[in-house]
């Protein structure tokens, strides 16, 4: 093996060990965010006063209901991205040792967390609007015997829809998907990470959020 081989090699196993370092330390942030109670604005009211108490929505309030959002869409989602960020980074080193176009796998990874960041803002602006509507409790517990029936209903008919699927077939066949939508550049890259967390989000995180409000 020549030196420079062997450098890009040196590069190349450089590189994976801090993509995985980089996923590791951002689940083990999110789940020590969610696990020592950080998103909760109300601190350690009890939970029947907090069922009872509307939540009085302000900029600060809506800022803290997103990053809860977004840590715990993190938490849950970025565990089963990670063999699609470890196989984009392989495949983007092997096509650099070809001397094909690189790209940062930090800029296929940002296409996820944005993502996950709209549909955090969707879920925020779906808690305001059940929360005004008397639906939905501070604890994020459905109030309507009828919306938790709707929406643990609504999950399972979702799974039997082509778009659940669709979701699937990106999420099952990883090399295939990347080998039909291999990007050309650095924006290309972006999209696709975004496609590609849309893609999983739909696929499961969807059916957990409304599953576990339905049961709350």
């Amino acid at each position: 093996m020549s030196l420079e081989t062997a450098a890009l090699v040196a590069v190349l196993r450089r590189d994976q060990a801090v993509v995985i370092a980089g996923l590791v330390a951002v689940s083990a942030i999110s789940w020590g965010y969610i696990l020592t109670d950080a998103g909760m604005v109300m601190g350690d009211m009890p939970a029947a006063g907090m069922m009872a108490m509307p939540a009085q929505w302000s900029a600060v309030y809506a800022v803290l209901m997103l990053a809860m959002w977004w840590v715990m869409m993190v938490a849950m989602m970025l565990p089963s991205a990670a063999p699609m960020l470890l196989l984009f980074a392989a495949l983007m080193g092997k096509d650099r040792k070809r001397g094909g176009v690189y790209i940062p796998t930090w800029i296929f990874a940002t296409g996820y967390l944005v993502a996950w960041g709209g549909f955090s803002l969707a879920a925020v602006a779906l808690q305001w609007g059940l929360e005004r509507l008397m639906l939905l409790s501070p604890m994020m517990a459905a109030t309507s015997v009828t919306l938790g029936g709707s929406l643990l209903i609504g999950a399972g008919v979702y799974q039997l829809t082509p778009l659940k699927q669709a979701c699937l077939r990106h999420c099952r066949s990883p090399v295939a998907y990347l080998a039909h939508n291999w990007p050309s550049g650095p924006g290309a890259a972006f999209a696709m990470g975004c496609a590609t967390a849309c893609s999983a989000s739909a696929a499961v995180g969807c059916s957990c959020c409304c599953c576990s409000t339905a049961a709350s």
